[in-house]
């Protein structure tokens, strides 16, 4: 499944597809081998004043602004997800590939979404969330998609790297997926390592994982 993008979004925009099937089941246990000692780290490390001093927190929300959204209101979710560990407050457990998702998202600090391919309709794009758009969203009531970068299919918005949507977000039944890396001014080199990561963590941690394709839009 492709990805076209709107030629008027900003180019430090850069996003890393991976498309996967597999059984959202752990084959190696992830939270004892590397989420639990990354939110170790964390923990430990880390305070309000690195996250916000990090140059990839300021990249994202320095797009955030150019779109015409801000970052404060509307957080990007790699921020609020390591300001939540570092407060000492750690992940839920979802199912493997969200918290896999999660754990690559504090790795990387960047957002990541991962999306049941089987719900989406082609043709699929990245584009900026019309004014009055809204989607219900995973766990709130509606995310407002104004002036947000989005993916939308052939039915609408389905993810952002803020919140996405319930239409498309995984759940235990989910053999095909779509793992996205938004990768707000990541250079090329940065991007295909996190591609590289990706691939190895999914083949690492998933049972029967296969990555059938790997792609930047």
């Amino acid at each position: 499944m492709m990805i076209k993008r709107d030629p008027q979004l900003p180019a430090q925009i850069k996003l890393g597809v991976t498309a996967l099937t597999f059984k959202n089941q752990f084959k190696t246990d992830l939270w004892t081998t590397a989420i639990q000692p990354l939110l170790t780290e964390i923990e430990q490390q880390d305070d309000l004043v690195t996250i916000r001093e990090n140059p990839r927190i300021q990249a994202t929300k320095q797009v955030y602004k150019a779109l015409g959204k801000d970052p404060a209101r509307f957080r990007p979710s790699s921020d609020s997800l390591w300001r939540r560990v570092a407060k000492g407050k750690g992940l839920y457990q979802v199912n493997p590939l969200v918290d896999l998702n999660n754990y690559l998202s504090l790795q990387f600090k960047v957002p990541l979404g991962s999306y049941d391919q089987a719900a989406l309709q082609p043709p699929v794009q990245l584009t900026k969330g019309a004014p009055g758009t809204t989607y219900p969203g995973i766990g709130k009531s509606a995310i407002n998609l104004d002036h947000l970068l989005v993916l939308a299919d052939a039915q609408g918005a389905f993810g952002s790297p803020t919140a996405d949507s319930i239409r498309a977000m995984i759940t235990a039944q989910t053999t095909t997926a779509l793992i996205v890396v938004y990768g707000f001014g990541l250079t090329t080199a940065e991007l295909q390592q996190c591609q590289q990561t990706v691939a190895t963590t999914v083949t690492t941690y998933l049972e029967a994982a296969m990555v059938n394709a790997q792609f930047s839009v």
